[in-house]
């Protein structure tokens, strides 16, 4: 099973969740992208943890700034990911969550709101 890389970017901090299957195998709070000075960190941060788990990674991106995804080379110029033997990327935007009108008294519905968020189409696997 390809390990899933999540690297969000935003305005106070960068957060990196990395997952195979199921299971979280590391997470971690790291500086801003563009408070990253050297152009090869993030491409060795991603090729360093796919050669620890010894697996090509699937990697989405959400980037606060795209001009800093292209500055690592993680995107080209017109915003699309980078591909290599260690990863792939794919850029996700993030969307604000609205969560919609629940009705009361029904139940409780909680596996099946579950079994949607799988059955949506575009999700990365």
């Amino acid at each position: 099973m390809e390990p899933l890389v999540t690297l969000a970017s935003a305005a106070a901090r960068t957060r990196l969740l990395v997952t195979v299957g199921p299971d979280e195998v590391l997470r971690a709070r790291l500086p801003r992208l563009d408070q990253v000075r050297n152009e090869r960190a993030v491409k060795t941060l991603l090729e360093g943890l796919s050669l620890w788990l010894d697996q090509r990674l699937c990697v989405a991106l959400s980037a606060a700034e795209p001009e800093d995804s292209w500055r690592l080379q993680l995107t080209d110029e017109l915003g699309v990911g980078a591909r290599s033997v260690f990863y792939a990327v794919e850029v996700v935007e993030r969307r604000r969550r609205y969560r919609g009108t629940r009705l009361r008294g029904l139940g409780d519905f909680r596996e099946l709101h579950q079994l949607a968020l799988l059955a949506r189409p575009g999700r990365l696997t």
